[in-house]
């Protein structure tokens, strides 16, 4: 029997291997891709490549691959440092036996026929290792169909309503929804899924992988259990796609080590849904498939390539490799090829969405681009109700009449118009238990939150609308965190620490990193600073980065967590003697004014918490902020020295000379606590001392203020309540859902600040 090796793109193999078997059985046929064909004649990685070498290279998953996928690309005539660190990967895993080199394929190809079939184009450096193989490439036979109309929107709303009710006129004549295929940009996702749901119209927007499955959450969170959890799950389908992909690691027996690849295998591990299917225009499209082709705008068609891959155009000359100008113009021929391919196309593009100006594909410059015109108002009814309150806006505000106002509105004279009820319709509470899976946890972030307004609290934590935070400024915070954490350490070095943090994060900008350099350069003066101020205590135990976790059982599990930044400790005469300390890379407010509204109780919350720690005997000394970074731009010679100073602790100390001087050496004027000094009858007036009594005073207070915000949670108590402390609106200021709650005067809650 004849045997070739037929090479296709993964992307229409199922469609040819069915075609193939009707057309050739009388053929032997071997199917791979060109990637996978050239990976066998060059080499090959796995799984446990990558996994050595983001071990060996402490990079993160990605990054990994990125080098793996250029090592084929290695020359001797291009000497960079790319192509030194490609060289050396590469000996660190031909040393250690990690790459796959398959000698008997190389044989078995050499006497046999190879077609290439269904690929646009082909890259130069392809082309010449196939130069010693006996191949033929085979263009698709295509038939070309001729593109009657363009259809154009001003927006891209008006754009997918334009083509939702042409769905909705193939499904009502029949036309079975996996023969409808949609091809489109990133911009479309949202406003995709909104219009679509509004037609009830399934489409595999965001195909569902098995990652957001509950499932894969517990196999994730117990891989030290994984057999019991794996045994539990009760869907087939997601069970069978588990053990596939935890086959793939047997070779590790502990798959903690291996969380980050199998957190990637179930992002890209989906269940198969019958929707509208969403394809790419180089997929295998039928005759009797219905294609609409969104956004046919310059911004996305023909695919431009920049400058910007692994290796620049440049160096790709010198390697053999197709430059990017080179794949744009053929990408632009292949574009026009497939368009022309389709028979039932409906072409459309927008001019403008929420944050960009766009313009029509210069592609098919001599088509008629006919204006969209969306009067069909027969396929939702909900989207007529949406449409008609925009219509009645119009002629509200701008006296702009829509030329369908009347129609929608014989329809619908029951909408509510210009009404609008801000109020908070109180939740039944079993079904907030439900939702919260009958368990909650606390945070003094999240009750500082609830004080603050109790609907915030509900769209964040509850609702889980989180908005966008400033990443990086976290990102700031967390190496700050991570280096005083692991200070003490005997192989503490800065810049071996500020390494291992880099290794952990994502790949940053070189803004960012610029700004990282500068912060890790600051941090080494704070360390200075800090370990100066360790020579004037007697504290000689600490604990960094403690999280503490309090159990306030109610009629579901509820759990009050922190993490304590740093306790410094000393254990005499069966006393702990105690001191907490929270590090602030930003402002902090230490004044303890709203203790029982529940707001700013940064350090009453510490000092509550370090009450809970498992040490015998405890006797609070202090709770303190230290403010790590200079807000100063200063070159004032005494610029180290006033920043110095601000280093020192501010906050509480307990009122008993001779307990703080086992903390404070220096305490009569003090070169560690800001405003500590004392004159011959006590403290200076200035001077933040308390006494035992009013420590265990706010712990108490702390505590019920801790029950009272738990009992409003769980009664569903989430009204619009703003708090007005000194006449300013301490909620508001910054809050994210200003645009969702619509505050009212009658809302404001005002506080009298007290001392």
């Amino acid at each position: 029997m004849q045997e070739i090796i037929l090479l296709i793109p993964d992307n229409i193999k199922k469609k040819v291997i069915e075609e193939a078997r009707k057309k050739y059985y009388n053929v032997q046929i071997k199917f791979m891709s060109l990637e996978d064909f050239i990976k066998k004649i060059l080499f090959d990685y796995d799984d446990k490549t990558i996994y050595c070498l983001m071990k060996k290279y402490h990079f993160k998953y990605d990054v990994a691959k990125r080098y793996l996928n250029n090592l084929f690309y290695i020359n001797d005539n291009l000497n960079n440092h790319k192509m030194k660190k490609l060289k050396e990967i590469k000996q660190y895993l031909d040393d250690n036996n990690l790459l796959v080199y398959d000698y008997f394929f190389q044989n078995y190809v050499l006497d046999k026929m190879i077609y290439i079939y269904g690929y646009n184009y082909i890259d130069k450096f392809y082309l010449n290792i196939l130069k010693k193989f006996d191949y033929k490439i085979v263009n698709i036979k295509k038939n070309k169909y001729e593109v009657k109309n363009i259809f154009g929107a001003n927006s891209i709303s008006e754009e997918v309503i334009f083509v939702c009710n042409r769905i909705s006129l193939l499904l009502k004549n029949n036309i079975n929804i996996r023969k409808i295929k949609l091809i489109y940009s990133g911009e479309y996702d949202i406003v995709l899924a909104r219009f679509f749901k509004l037609y009830n119209i399934p489409i595999d927007i965001n195909k569902i992988s098995i990652y957001s499955t509950y499932d894969c959450k517990m196999i994730l969170n117990n891989l030290d259990n994984i057999t019991e959890k794996v045994e539990d799950i009760k869907n087939r389908d997601i069970y069978n796609c588990i053990i596939d992909i935890l086959n793939k690691y047997a070779f590790i027996d502990n798959k903690l080590e291996v969380r980050e690849l199998l957190i990637n295998d179930f992002k890209n591990t989906y269940l198969n849904i019958n929707t509208c299917n969403v394809i790419g225009l180089n997929d295998y499209i039928e005759e009797d498939d219905y294609v609409f082709l969104l956004g046919f705008n310059q911004e996305n068609y023909p695919k431009r390539l920049k400058d910007d891959d692994f290796f620049s155009d440049k160096e790709k000359v010198i390697i053999g490799m197709n430059t990017s100008k080179e794949i744009n113009a053929l990408e632009e021929e292949s574009t026009i090829l497939n368009i022309l391919g389709i028979k039932n196309l409906t072409i459309t593009y927008k001019l403008f969405d929420s944050s960009n100006i766009y313009t029509r594909c210069s592609l098919f410059k001599e088509i008629n681009d006919l204006k969209i015109e969306n009067n069909d108002y027969s396929n939702s009814n909900i989207l007529n109700r949406l449409l008609l309150v925009g219509m009645l806006d119009d002629l509200v505000k701008y006296n702009v009449k829509n030329k369908d106002l009347d129609l929608l509105y014989s329809n619908y004279q029951d909408i509510s118009f210009l009404e609008y009820d801000n109020t908070y319709q109180k939740i039944d509470s079993n079904k907030l238990y439900k939702h919260l899976n009958n368990k909650l946890s606390l945070s003094y972030t999240a009750m500082d939150s609830y004080n603050k307004c109790k609907f915030r609290y509900y769209l964040q934590y509850i609702l889980s609308l989180n908005v966008t935070k400033n990443s990086f400024a976290i990102v700031m915070g967390n190496l700050c965190h991570y280096l005083l954490a692991n200070m003490d350490n005997e192989d503490f070095e800065i810049e071996l620490y500020y390494n291992k943090f880099l290794v952990s994060e994502n790949e940053l900008s070189d803004k960012e990193l610029f700004f990282l350099e500068n912060i890790k350069d600051d941090m080494a003066f704070v360390i200075e600073v800090i370990k100066k101020q360790q020579s004037y205590t007697t504290f000689d135990q600490k604990i960094y980065e403690k999280r503490v976790y309090v159990n306030k059982m109610r009629n579901i599990k509820v759990v009050f967590t922190g993490i304590i930044d740093k306790i410094l400790y000393k254990e005499e005469d069966d006393i702990t003697y105690l001191v907490i300390i929270d590090y602030k890379t930003g402002s902090a407010n230490i004044n303890l004014k709203n203790i029982d509204t529940g707001i700013d109780l940064q350090l009453p919350i510490y000092l509550y918490l370090s009450s809970k720690l498992e040490l015998k005997n405890i006797k609070i000394v202090g709770f303190y902020l230290q403010k790590l970074l200079s807000s100063s731009l200063s070159n004032d010679k005494d610029y180290f020295t006033t920043w110095e100073s601000n280093l020192k602790l501010d906050g509480y100390s307990i009122d008993n000379e001779h307990i703080l001087s086992k903390f404070d050496t220096t305490y009569n004027d003090s070169k560690l606590i800001k405003s500590m000094k004392t004159k011959k009858d006590g403290f200076y007036s200035y001077s933040k001392v308390v006494s035992e009594a009013e420590i265990k005073d706010l712990i108490t207070r702390v505590d019920g203020v801790i029950d009272r915000t738990i009992d409003g949670v769980l009664c569903s108590d989430f009204t619009i309540d703003p708090k007005v402390i000194n006449n300013k609106n301490i909620s508001c200021e910054y809050c994210p859902y200003s645009d969702i709650c619509y505050m009212k005067s009658k809302d404001i809650v005002y506080i009298d600040n007290k001392e």
